[in-house]
């Protein structure tokens, strides 16, 4: 009996028509009829779905291998008398060569390689991207192993019609091409997605649907049988088809630098005939090849590594000559929109606005609004609660809008909750805010998130200096803001240095744009700068304050940011420039009437001194903050100004001095639940007993230090109390321990740049021989007997 007459007889056994067969063996009925009737061959696929739902244990499957035919090996059939053959699909539009792209295509080659039956592999990306290129490059590579041929259709997601094409059409054209008679074309979208499947099972054959709006569109396209492959290319993240129908995603992200000039480079050079202006040939051959790669490099830097972008500067090159690279670079960086650009005159198609319009055209209204607005965040990478405050919405209707931006690449999420934006969709967003929001929407979402920046940062500042510290009115966050708050001072920190870049970013913004927030901002950013040691960071801020203390024209400003610079420069040792910047601070507190700021600067200026060996003026100083904390009946303060007392009395040689006020600070600080001025009065409490010679207590005190910096995460609080806690040890003959306790503290000091790393190393060369930075060893003589490194002031307390 032959296959489809078996088939047949199973099919009425069962009691089904051919109709049912259909459905279950996803083929179409004429293409099943056809088979029952002898008439075409079938695929051993169809054989082994057979056997599935017939029950029959693989005896169609071997009837279908004993055949003369089977799908894979079969001969076509010669041409009637008279009938010319249907050639093979090779549908491939001309798209350029791809340059770059090689870890993609290998990856996905690799892939294919151990596939069985068929394979979807969906590209996503940017508009602009290669997402088209890439998918006609990879299907031209694989094209020997897909004999039966080419298939390619737009679905136009972002087409001029405005609207996708449907699933049934496109299978009907595909299904044209692919040979169907007419007569079976004639059913609706159902029946011609389902005879597309069919006819894709019997076939070997690379299909591309490009630029699809869905994976709804594309579901019905996709092959049930077979071997074949369809690339689907698309502007949104597919991960409907990777979930239900176990493709392969593929997202395409910006060139890096070296494809990008190469791109450049060899576009140009394909581009441009050998007879060209000799006039180009001169001046080509006057520009050396260092000049012309940097100017590439410059120019691909302004393109944003975009594909797009680079062609169409690519094309200006070919046209004008490689000399005119850096004139190109030079119009690309000073342009005041690089779009206007990027394109090609006369043909508005091409261009990187017209891509990056019909994204935006697709989206609704309230994601086209999120869109507009995210270009107005001062930094780079902005997080869930920043977005939020842009938008004036909660936090979670900005987590919403950034995951359907993100799920069509007008957005790239960097980090859980982080999200950044190309920086030429950036620059096309802040065009469509201009043109489709008021002057004052926009002034007021700029102001929501300055907002929202300065007052988290008071809050982290609450964390990492204490709820006592001196502060100065900034009013209630604006409707729409929601500030975070911190629950420890390890969490402030990590808040802190996570959006480091964008706090520099929004104190510049604020600087332009005038007002309080430009002072307010970096005063409430120097605790965490100085403790972090961003010393430069600080001193920019701090030139931002006054400039905006200047302009605003109040004591207390002014005062604010002399505190900035002062502990700026105190951080950068230039302690002469500090002193300045102290004493003007005061000054200036003082005629604000600001007895709280006047007693905090105060206690600055203390450190400056110790650290230059003033001690009896810094001793003046601290009696003075500590009689304006003491009648402001501020006990963080207190705590504090007894703090410098302590560390007064250590710098004059007074350790038993110090030991009452130590006391008496660390207690209020345990009140306060400050863990690192605990921890910072700790260390300066066992030094105190170490110069008495209590060394076991002095050690307590320094492994008490150390347990709580471990807790809050401060890196030159650890370093310093190891530092001493080495002294302690040495002096008690525990080599070893000493020798652990240095090396520890010298890999802190070396990790932040901080000189009393030397320090450590000339204490590490007096125990023995020891490897120094130059390589080698050698023996330093040992250091002064009973060493100690005082501890001065916040420089105690920092990291």
């Amino acid at each position: 009996m032959l296959i489809g007459e078996r088939i047949r007889a199973l099919r009425v056994e069962h009691g089904w028509s051919l109709a049912q067969l259909s459905q279950l063996v996803h083929y179409s009925k004429s293409y099943l009829s056809r088979v029952e009737n002898g008439t075409r061959a079938p695929s051993l696929e169809l054989a082994r779905l057979c056997d599935q739902v017939m029950g029959t244990d693989g005896e169609l499957a071997r009837l279908a291998m004993a055949g003369p035919q089977t799908w894979e090996h079969r001969e076509p059939a010669a041409p009637a008398a008279g009938n010319r053959r249907r050639p093979v699909p090779a549908q491939l539009p001309a798209a350029g060569e791809m340059w770059g792209r090689h870890r993609e295509l290998a990856g996905v080659e690799a892939i294919l390689a151990q596939q069985h039956g068929p394979a979807v592999i969906a590209v996503d990306g940017m508009g602009g991207v290669g997402k088209t290129t890439f998918a006609i490059s990879l299907a031209r590579r694989l094209s020997p192993h897909y004999p039966d041929g080419a298939l390619f259709a737009d679905l136009q997601a972002h087409g001029p019609a405005g609207a996708p094409v449907m699933p049934g059409d496109v299978a009907t054209g595909l299904l044209r091409t692919l040979g169907t008679a007419p007569e079976d074309l004639a059913v609706g979208p159902a029946e011609q997605t389902a005879l597309l499947r069919s006819a894709l099972a019997e076939r070997r054959v690379v299909v591309i649907l490009d630029d699809a709006a869905s994976a709804a569109q594309v579901a019905p396209l996709l092959p049930g049988a077979g071997s074949s492959l369809v690339l689907v290319t698309s502007r949104r993240r597919l991960m409907g088809l990777s979930v239900r129908h176990g493709a392969l995603r593929l997202s395409l992200e910006p060139l890096a630098t070296d494809e990008a000039v190469l791109l450049l480079r060899r576009a140009i050079g394909h581009r441009t005939l050998p007879t060209v202006r000799s006039g180009s040939v001169e001046a080509a051959s006057s520009t050396g090849s260092g000049s012309a790669d940097s100017a590439l490099t410059a120019i691909a830097r302004h393109c944003a590594y975009l594909p797009l972008a680079l062609k169409i500067t690519a094309e200006r090159l070919a046209e004008q000559g490689l000399a005119f690279a850096a004139s190109l670079a030079e119009e690309l960086g000073r342009a005041s929109s690089r779009l206007d650009v990027l394109a090609i005159p006369g043909e508005a198609e091409t261009a990187v606005r017209s891509a990056f319009a019909w994204s935006y055209r697709m989206l609704p209204a309230e994601q086209a609004r999120a869109f507009r607005l995210l270009a107005l965040h001062p930094g780079v990478v902005a997080g869930v609660g920043a977005v939020a405050a842009l938008l004036g919405e909660s936090t979670a209707v900005a987590s919403r809008m950034l995951a359907e931006l993100h799920a069509t690449h007008l957005v790239t999420e960097v980090a859980p909750g982080r999200y950044r934006m190309h920086d030429l969709l950036r620059e096309y967003a802040l065009e469509r805010a201009e043109a489709e929001e008021s002057a004052a929407a926009l002034g007021t979402s700029t102001e929501r998130v300055l907002a929202w920046y300065l007052h988290t940062a008071e809050a982290a500042a609450d964390q990492l200096l204490g709820q006592g510290r001196h502060r100065v009115p900034i009013g209630p966050p604006p409707k729409g803001c929601e500030p975070l708050r911190f629950a420890s001072t390890a969490e402030a920190l990590q808040w802190c240095e996570s959006e480091r870049v964008n706090l520099l970013a929004c104190s510049r913004a604020a600087g332009a744009a005038g007002g309080a927030m430009a002072w307010q901002l970096p005063y409430a950013l120097w605790g965490f700068f100085f403790l972090r040691y961003h010393h430069h960071d600080q001193l920019n801020t701090g030139l931002i304050a006054r400039r905006a203390a200047t302009d605003d024209g109040g004591p207390l400003a002014e005062a604010c940011a002399e505190v900035v610079l002062a502990s700026a420069r105190a951080g950068l040792r230039e302690h002469a420039a500090a002193d300045g910047h102290y004493r003007r601070a005061v000054d200036r507190f003082a005629a604000a009437g600001d007895h709280m700021g006047e007693a905090s600067v105060l206690l600055g200026y203390v450190m400056s001194c110790l650290r230059q060996g003033r001690a009896a003026e810094a001793a003046g100083h601290v009696d003075r903050a500590l009689e304006l904390f003491t009648a402001a009946g501020n006990t963080w303060g207190t705590a504090l100004a007894l703090s410098g007392l302590g560390e007064a009395c250590l710098a004059q040689g007074r350790p038993d001095a110090a030991l009452e006020p130590l006391a008496r600070a660390n207690e209020l600080h345990c009140a306060h639940g400050s863990l690192w001025l605990q921890a910072s009065t700790w260390t300066l409490t066992g030094t105190a007993y170490r110069d008495l010679g209590e060394h076991a207590r002095a050690e307590e005190c320094y492994r008490q230090a150390l347990a709580l910096h471990g807790r809050t995460g401060m890196r030159a609080g650890t370093a310093q109390a190891l530092h001493q806690l080495g002294v302690c040890l040495s002096n008690q003959g525990k080599t070893q321990q000493a020798r652990r306790a240095w090396l520890r503290a010298w890999a802190f000091y070396e990790a932040l740049g901080d000189p009393r790393g030397q320090d450590v190393r000339t204490c590490l060369a007096g125990l023995a021989p020891c490897r120094v930075a130059g390589g080698g060893s050698r023996r330093l003589s040992n250091p002064p007997g009973g060493q100690t490194t005082r501890l001065h002031g916040f420089r105690s307390r920092q990291d």
